[in-house]
């Protein structure tokens, strides 16, 4: 069996063919929006997957939206286009705890209703 990836077109220009030349790998293609308080909003475009044989995390592609945006996926057989490892935000301690804390006070205060001390 011939290996499928994804085409993608953003605006009818052609970004990326993602895709792997292996047996065991994980494809996705997913839109994504934010909407938080106190930020702009945010719209993104990731193309990335897993290479199972060697357990490496990869993209093609990650972007922001603008809205009004048209993005096309096509499923496709090879040849695809070379892949990028997956570089994981790095975050301080610091910054980590600070994420946590917020997290923390914010649900506590949303959950003040459901919770028995």
């Amino acid at each position: 069996m011939e290996n499928i990836g994804i085409n993608i077109r953003i605006n009818g220009e052609q970004i990326t063919r993602a895709g792997f030349n292996k047996a065991h790998y994980v494809l996705h293609a997913m839109a994504a929006f934010a909407r938080r308080r106190g930020r702009n909003d945010a719209f993104g475009f990731h193309v990335g997957g897993l290479d199972s044989d060697a357990n490496i995390n990869v993209d093609w592609l990650n972007t922001a939206l603008k809205l009004g945006d048209i993005v096309t996926l096509e499923i496709v057989k090879g040849p695809f286009d070379p892949s990028e490892p997956h570089l994981s935000g790095v975050v301080s301690e610091e910054d980590q705890l600070n994420y946590e804390l917020e997290l923390f006070y914010r649900l506590n205060e949303e959950l003040k209703d459901h919770i028995n001390e």
